[in-house]
């Protein structure tokens, strides 16, 4: 599935290539949004804000979906706030990831590559 700019489906599998022998080769189908129906669509934001002028709820999500969603996830972002591992392995953005991950490759005679 192929989202903005350039919105459209991509299929990729193998076939038979035609003639006589066994022969399979990797193919892709294309379509694409743009070049099938000769128009450029609107930006995402634009038709957003488009659909939201007119009244068209279609790309909206309802309220009661939303509110149904945070009844359900709301009990576990609690918890999790409520309950700290004190041994959850956190570890600083941009860094290498936790020491135990380290740990836990060379026990076994490994590595991570460096990133």
């Amino acid at each position: 599935m192929k989202i903005q700019p350039e919105e459209g489906v991509s299929l990729r599998f193998n076939a038979k290539v035609p003639g006589p022998r066994m022969h399979i080769r990797s193919v892709t189908m294309d379509f694409n949004y743009g070049s099938g129906f000769g128009v450029v669509s609107a930006p995402a934001y634009e038709r957003l804000i488009g659909d939201a002028m007119r009244g068209d709820a279609t790309l909206f999500t309802r309220w009661d979906a939303v509110e149904a969603a945070w009844e359900a996830v709301t009990p576990i972002l609690n918890r999790w706030q409520a309950t700290r591992a004190a041994d959850f392995p956190n570890y600083l953005a941009g860094s290498q990831g936790p020491q135990s991950a380290d740990a836990l490759l060379v026990a076994d005679g490994r590595e991570w590559r460096k990133i």
